[in-house]
């Protein structure tokens, strides 16, 4: 009996110390995500509670009847902001002001300026409006990209939204966001409304009991497990079992690709099964629609940089060369409708214009946005 109870004491010591293990480890957890942690490291790391307490409304998105998802209008947060009409930078009328031309920068996040998320004017739409403006034209520049946006939101959007704003130019800036739904598996999967990679509505995945412990977030975010709780796939969205794009990133994170699906189908072979026919069927139309309106567009190859060779997407060989044959098809559909294309892609290629291989630095996006402004400087002629 003695035996029993001391046995039983030995038991409540040891629980008692791991619990009290466990206790220190998530104070300093939150310690370190309140005290120490970098405005990324914080967003990426804290929970929807944590979000909001620090920003308010966490959320840059919101569902879209059309789009899918789409900006919060009115957004604010820091040097960051919405419009009223949904657009990142300052307000705007619909109506057209007279004696100012409009141009409508169309993308994903490279056009929105996620490299440089906490100030909307060191974004490459402003950055142009204000290059345009010191040369004495009266231009406008709205920055109608959206991070994760395809050339499929981008023709919905030109045609639902931004034709209403009566452009004289747009811009189209697109890349590695038409590359990703390509990565399905059947190919039976791969469809023009991307509905075989993800399936958009409004919802938030509730945090399960595991995720309320900072520590634990911490491990489950890093390790790939679990999507940051403000993640736009844990706000809008849902993925498809045939969508690999997901399972390919958390494997590069890891250190396990191939594996799974990718031991018998590699992203190769994914990327040959599913060519990229969506994109130059979204950019064909696109041109039509904005040739029957009067918009001249001027179209834009995808740089990106090869010095990130551990990034989950760009750092892999195969996502470059799917970028690459993007690119092509842009200049050959240049030539095809006497479209001008500016060639950013081996322009722009160096390390420091990057944050992760494809959004801009500051400094990348003065550079960009110096080479629109001669483009434009000789389609203004």
């Amino acid at each position: 009996m003695l035996s029993l109870r001391r046995l039983g004491r030995g038991l409540v010591l040891s629980a008692g110390a791991v619990t009290a293990a466990a206790l220190l480890a998530e104070a300093g957890a939150r310690v370190w995500l309140h005290g120490f942690a970098d405005q990324p490291a914080f967003e990426r790391h804290a929970s929807i509670a944590q979000l909001r307490a620090r920003y308010g409304e966490f959320s840059r998105f919101q569902a879209h009847r059309h789009l899918g998802f789409a900006l919060v209008p009115g957004y604010q947060k820091g040097d960051n902001r919405h419009n009223q009409l949904g657009f990142r930078g300052e307000e705007i009328t619909v109506a057209k002001p007279p004696g100012v031309r409009r141009i409508v920068c169309c993308g994903g996040s490279t056009t929105y300026g996620e490299g440089t998320s906490h100030d909307y004017r060191l974004s490459v739409p402003f950055l142009v409006q204000q290059g345009l403006r010191t040369a004495g034209q009266a231009f406008e520049v709205v920055n109608a990209g959206c991070p994760g946006w395809t050339t499929l939101e981008t023709l919905i959007n030109f045609e639902t939204r931004l034709l209403e704003l009566q452009p004289d130019f747009a811009v189209v800036y697109h890349g590695i966001n038409d590359v990703l739904p390509r990565l399905v598996w059947p190919p039976e999967a791969y469809r023009a409304d991307w509905s075989g990679w993800l399936v958009r509505d409004e919802h938030v995945v509730e945090a399960s009991l595991l995720e309320r412990s900072t520590l634990a977030r911490i491990l489950l975010v890093n390790g790939g497990v679990i999507e940051p709780h403000g993640s736009l796939l844990r706000i809008i969205g849902d993925v498809p079992p045939t969508s690999r794009t997901f399972a390919f990133r958390t494997q590069r994170l890891q250190g396990t690709y191939p594996s799974g699906v990718f031991g018998e189908v590699p992203i190769e072979r994914m990327l040959d099964a599913n060519p990229p026919v969506f994109f130059e069927r979204n950019l064909r139309s696109l041109l039509a629609i904005a040739a029957a309106n009067g918009v001249r567009v001027l179209l834009c190859t995808f740089a990106y940089s090869k010095e990130f060779p551990h990034r989950d997407y760009i750092g892999h060989p195969a996502v470059q060369a799917a970028i690459d044959g993007t690119n092509e098809i842009v200049r050959r559909l240049g030539r095809e409708t006497d479209t001008p294309v500016l060639d950013l892609a081996p322009e722009l290629t160096a390390k420091e214009l990057f944050t992760d291989g494809v959004h801009f630095t500051a400094l990348g996006n003065r550079r960009r946005a110096a080479l629109l402004l001669q483009a434009f400087a000789e389609l203004l002629r």
